[in-house]
């Protein structure tokens, strides 16, 4: 992996697009009002359906368990939904120019892009031991998902974590392959059970790796100043190691949000975005 597939996408070349040129993606009295129009926020919904436990704690995290006596047994783990939420005070603060915000998001996909690589390589993994054990013979097998499986409403508020929440979906349907090759002992339970246990510890750890970041309300301005803003966002962020292709703003990871000039341009956003995720929600 390298740093280019985090900066940018060399198959898509928008050079000659008008982006702005398809107006009914805005209010259409604002614009002939000559108005400031705010992105319409009627794109539909996506709804998921999980049908492994592993996908379900991954995207709405697992609870703490506790025993008859209520003492805590499980700690619980965090799910997307939770780290999505704490992903948009990140993405907040990479719009005023954090630097260290910038650089969670930037580490972030890094890390999203070698689960992707592992979800790969296990792929090849089942798919290949499902080929080793079936051919020469006239075997076919068919894999049934559970009767009942949960159904989701999916409102995220981060590019991030819509990137996170297909990786899941690709996660769900390599465990429920995986479960059946276990089942019926084309993979050994060990090899089976390490697969799924890393899949998920590499997620996690995703999750967890947004507490390293603070709210020190720091810019770059203020890091090559060297001021007491950036000192103590230094101390408390010490493992937020900044790159200095996001210090001078040349190798941002295309997730990470527009800088705004002004923090009332950040409020827009933020209150757009906001609306879209109220509206949705009203239509559970």
């Amino acid at each position: 992996m390298s740093d280019n597939d985090i900066t940018q996408n060399p198959e898509l070349d928008f050079s000659n697009v008008e982006v702005f040129g398809d107006t009914s993606l805005f209010n259409a009295e604002a614009v002939k009002r000559g108005e400031k129009a705010h992105v319409r926020s009627n794109f539909g919904n996506i709804v998921v359906e999980f049908c492994t436990e592993n996908a379900i704690g991954l995207y709405r995290g697992i609870a703490p368990s506790f025993n008859a006596k209520g003492k805590q047994t499980s700690r619980g783990q965090l799910g997307l939904t939770k780290a999505d939420d704490m992903l948009s005070n990140v993405y907040r603060a990479a719009r005023l120019d954090d630097p260290f915000a910038d650089q969670l998001i930037y580490n972030i996909h890094a890390a999203s892009l070698e689960l992707e690589q592992a979800i790969n390589e296990c792929e090849k993994i089942i798919d290949k031991a499902i080929d080793e054990k079936t051919k020469g013979g006239n075997i076919g097998f068919k894999i049934t998902k559970p009767e009942s499986c949960p159904t989701f409403n999916v409102f995220l508020k981060t590019d991030l974590g819509r990137h996170i929440f297909w990786l899941i979906v690709r996660i769900d349907k390599l465990v429920l392959k995986n479960f059946f090759c276990r089942r019926h002992q084309i993979i050994q339970r060990e090899a089976s059970v390490r697969i799924n246990g890393m899949l998920s510890a590499k997620l996690w750890n995703i999750y967890h790796s947004i507490y390293i970041w603070k709210n020190t309300n720091v810019t770059r301005k203020d890091v090559l100043e060297k001021n007491q803003v950036a000192v103590r966002a230094f101390e408390e962020m010490p493992l937020l190691e900044l790159k200095e292709s996001i210090l001078d703003k040349t190798g941002r990871s295309t997730f990470a949000p527009r800088i705004v000039d002004r923090p009332e341009e950040a409020e827009a956003v933020e209150a757009t975005e906001s609306n879209i995720v109220s509206e949705k929600s009203s239509e559970i």
